[in-house]
């Protein structure tokens, strides 16, 4: 089997990380071609063949266009696997010039409100539950994100080393530093509930985070750690992460933290109704609802951290790499086999 890959994405994040893995990882089961950014060149293994376009520019760029319709063309794949919206939107717009034989299969990364390019596929795969309810599209299936490092080894982190003064209850959270994270509203319940946070990631927000922090006088407890690459150490040192995204896909920090067996509050996003436990699912943008659940994980800890070994059997059981690559394929034989 030939399968082709798309991304349009030049941006560094889950949707990047799951792009690249799964490639690779389908490298050793069939012939693997990746359509992607020159700067994605140097992850991908020596069995992944590698087509360097630049898909970050306008999706209704007619040279661009023509550029990824030669190159599928001249691959001649079986399937083409485009990944998220803008990389979707691409090929659904060449795909009446492509041959009819090469099957097209859309992967769905996130809630959106408009999935109209999505159903021109002949499959949507989609990364949890929600993120497929509005797709008007019956060859569709929930295949989780996987990861394939052992959790259970994970260094841990001196977390008291990010604070001047002793270190209390730590809440961990890591993500782009941008609106749609709620990061505002996560510093803000924070501080009401008294605990300290360690904030992981770069973005737009930064400044702005940090003058929140410096009016509210927290420095002390509120942390702005800005990029780091052991991030997954320091959410495994951590007595709880929190999600306050406005919506999300199917989060690697999600993943990251339950394989790490660290108990995650949520807004209520992605599939966190049928994974987490229930009362620490929380509405989205309720500041005082978020409060009140760190503070009641925050003192009654152990009692608490008891609800969680359904997640992270959940986790451990679908958000292995090898249970995803075993999705992805299943897919692929199903939509040859028609």
């Amino acid at each position: 089997m030939k399968v082709c890959l798309v991304m349009a994405g030049d941006e560094e994040g889950g949707l990047e990380k799951h792009f690249v893995e799964l490639s690779n990882r389908l490298s050793k089961h069939m012939h693997v071609s990746v359509i992607a950014h020159p700067k994605y060149k140097d992850r991908f293994v020596d069995t992944a063949s590698f087509y360097a376009i630049d898909l970050s520019k306008s999706r209704k760029n007619v040279w661009i266009l023509f550029k990824l319709y030669y190159t599928i063309k001249s691959i001649n794949p079986d399937i083409v696997h485009a990944h998220a919206n803008k990389a979707v939107s691409m090929i659904a717009t060449i795909k009446p010039f492509l041959p009819s034989s090469i099957k097209t299969i859309a992967s769905l990364h996130s809630q959106k409100r408009n999935v109209s390019s999505y159903e021109k596929f002949d499959y949507v795969i989609g990364v949890s539950k929600r993120v497929l309810e509005s797709l008007k599209l019956d060859a569709k299936r929930v295949v989780y994100n996987g990861v394939s490092s052992n959790y259970q080894h994970i260094s841990p982190i001196d977390m008291s080393k990010f604070f001047e003064t002793n270190l209390g209850f730590c809440i961990c959270s890591v993500g782009r530093l941008e609106e749609v994270k709620n990061f505002a509203l996560l510093i803000d319940a924070c501080i009401d509930a008294k605990v300290n946070l360690v904030l992981v990631g770069d973005g737009s927000l930064y400044d702005t985070l940090q003058k929140q922090i410096n009016s509210k006088q927290a420095n002390s407890t509120i942390k702005l750690l800005g990029y780091r690459d052991d991030s997954v150490s320091i959410i495994a040192s951590a007595d709880v992460f929190v999600i306050s995204s406005h919506r999300e896909g199917m989060p690697y920090v999600l993943i990251e933290s339950l394989l790490s067996k660290v108990p995650v509050i949520s807004t209520d996003v992605s599939d966190m109704k049928y994974i987490l436990p229930t009362e620490f699912v929380v509405p989205v943008d309720d500041k005082e609802v978020l409060t009140n659940a760190i503070i009641e994980l925050k003192n009654n800890y152990t009692e608490k951290l008891n609800q969680y070994k359904n997640s992270f059997e959940f986790a451990k059981k679908h958000f292995s790499q090898d249970a995803m690559i075993e999705g992805v394929m299943s897919v692929y034989d199903e939509v040859m086999s028609r």
